[in-house]
């Protein structure tokens, strides 16, 4: 079968796109034909063996990512509640495995994933749409609606706004919620595709304080809740910026691992800081249901295949994007 696949960890350049042996069925398991797949940044990870990615001489080749949608082929044993020729998206950390990162991956014709890990999707929604809803909908879902329990009266701040992360939780304040949505990203440019995709402010952060510009935005308030995938960056500024009985939740450290904390802050305020890893498969359902209802969508930033995976590795890297890749497969 044709995928992108690395026989070595290192830069774009390694990728390959060639023949990959077809995937074996496992009981509790099922094979997809693939139809489209999410790009993420733990993809780039996986790719370059960071971040406790690497894997070992005899793991390779590897074939990359993660999320994907498609139609099952096959059925293994023990699994009783999928069948043949279902429209699917998989969430990819299946069991204590990651889709592309410590097992085969879905940039390919086709994948074996857990059948726990799979879900049905509706007719109305597309592979496109369904393949990028996964790994950033679900973190964002937690801390926006589980965690968060973001009200409509509220005013919420979404940090690095052009990233997956940042795009989903834009949609979810306000086509789920309804709630007030600060974006904070880098460039003017950015500025206007998150104010065109529904947010009601947006800062600057190479030119604008983002800790004054909020308060200037909210009054004198701050924010109820801070949506973060960045870590370290910005951390100490959106902290400064919360409303008393604020909360801050973080899903990723893609700009640093380490910040500091005024614990001060954090009890006489009353702050609530926490972090959400991925989701549960019935979030993942909900999430579902709001894009087959149009409330909430994926955010293609450029629709390619695999040939073109490389450049894409490339472009997120550089954080020229707005949303997400999506690769197009069958």
């Amino acid at each position: 079968m044709k995928a992108a696949f690395i026989r070595t960890h290192g830069d774009p350049e390694v990728i390959e796109v060639g023949e990959q042996p077809y995937p074996t069925l496992k009981a509790g398991e099922v094979i997809l034909k693939v139809h489209a797949t999410g790009l993420n940044r733990l993809e780039l990870y996986s790719r370059a063996g960071t971040r406790g990615t690497k894997l070992p001489d005899e793991s390779m080749p590897h074939i990359l990512g993660g999320e994907c949608s498609g139609e099952i082929v096959e059925i293994g044993m023990g699994v009783s509640h999928l069948s043949v020729g279902q429209r699917v998206v998989v969430n990819p950390h299946c069991g204590k495995q990651i889709l592309g990162t410590t097992r085969a991956g879905s940039n390919a014709e086709y994948v074996a994933s857990c059948a726990e890990n799979v879900i049905p999707i509706p007719d109305s929604l597309s592979f496109e749409q369904a393949a990028g809803l996964p790994t950033v909908y679900l973190p964002t879902w937690g801390i926006i609606i589980r965690e968060g329990q973001l009200q409509k009266s509220e005013t919420a701040v979404v940090l690095s706004s052009s990233s997956g992360v940042g795009t989903a939780a834009i949609q979810i304040i306000k086509g789920v919620v309804g709630a007030d949505c600060i974006a904070v990203t880098s460039s003017e440019e950015k500025i206007g595709k998150s104010l065109a995709l529904g947010a009601d402010h947006a800062i600057n952060y190479k030119t604008e304080n983002i800790k004054e510009r909020i308060l200037e935005i909210t009054n004198g308030k701050g924010a109820d809740l801070v949506v973060d995938s960045t870590g370290a960056l910005f951390f100490e500024d959106a902290y400064a910026s919360l409303a008393r009985g604020g909360r801050f939740g973080i899903c990723g450290v893609t700009a640093g691992y380490q910040s500091q904390i005024h614990l001060g802050q954090l009890f006489s305020k009353q702050l609530k800081l926490f972090g959400t890893f991925m989701g549960s498969m019935e979030e993942l359902k909900n999430i579902v249901h709001e894009a087959s209802k149009g409330n909430i969508s994926t955010h293609i930033h450029k629709l390619i295949g695999l040939e073109e995976l490389k450049d894409a590795h490339e472009e997120m890297e550089k954080s020229e994007h707005f949303g997400k890749f999506i690769v197009s497969i069958n």
